[in-house]
């Protein structure tokens, strides 16, 4: 504590103003929450610090705010490989582009910035935790600046009939965003995460009931084939 000088007035009035300031900034002084730091994948402009309700009609590729305005769409080029789908915002400007990469076997779809296909660019990449899923869906997300992928920047539980979906932090319990299903992607993202980066990747999810059923399709079609190669053997 600063030493007071009975005999000076000047020291005991400033010594007094630095005691109030440091009181009151003190008291004024908030400790940010863990939320308070953006989760940004995209731009931070879509970070906002409170929570968005979306809604995303899956048949159109559109997202709408609470308020029914246009958001977010998704279009695909005529003339494609990969499956590629290009979001833009609701000023028409390409956001990103999505690759899927038909031959992996996890099913892994790359996102990239703008229209690029570039590996500069490359935002994120999402792919199954498990090649073969029943029950629980799980995906595996991990930023274009892990390279090793040794751990998981975030990931996803959905129901096996897509009525619900959790969007997690790493491997934390963090939730960041859920999505329940009623004719559509009812979404809410949580302060401070990218709502473009979960509708993103909700546009991803939309197809991945169709990757399983493709799967088991062709597993239903080769088993017959198989014993009866087996049994008509010599």
């Amino acid at each position: 504590m600063d030493t007071i000088h009975c005999n000076n007035s000047v020291n005991i009035s400033q010594w007094f103003r630095r005691l109030l300031h440091q009181s009151y900034t003190a008291q004024n002084t908030v400790s940010p929450s863990p939320m308070e730091n953006p989760f940004q994948v995209i731009n931070s402009s879509y970070c906002a610090p409170y929570t968005i309700n979306l809604q995303i009609n899956t048949e159109k590729g559109a997202t709408y705010d609470a308020n029914g305005r246009l958001r977010f769409y998704i279009k695909r080029p005529l003339l494609t490989v990969h499956d590629r789908r290009v979001l833009y915002d609701d000023a028409g400007k390409p956001i990103l582009t999505l690759y899927k990469k038909i031959m992996t076997m996890h099913r892994r779809c790359q996102v990239f910035r703008g229209q690029s296909s570039d590996s500069s660019e490359l935002l994120f990449s999402v792919k199954k935790s498990e090649i073969l899923q029943s029950g629980v869906i799980k995906l595996d997300v991990f930023l274009a600046n892990n390279k090793k992928e040794s751990v998981r920047d975030f990931r996803v539980n959905i129901s096996s009939d897509k009525s619900s979906c959790t969007v997690f932090a790493g491997e934390s319990p963090t939730v960041v965003a859920t999505m329940k299903n009623n004719d559509g992607f009812n979404v809410l993202v949580n302060p401070y995460v990218d709502y473009a980066f979960i509708v993103t990747l909700l546009m991803i999810i939309n197809d991945i009931k169709f990757y399983y059923n493709e799967v088991l399709n062709l597993t239903t079609k080769i088993t017959p084939l198989l014993v009866s190669s087996i049994i008509g053997a010599p």
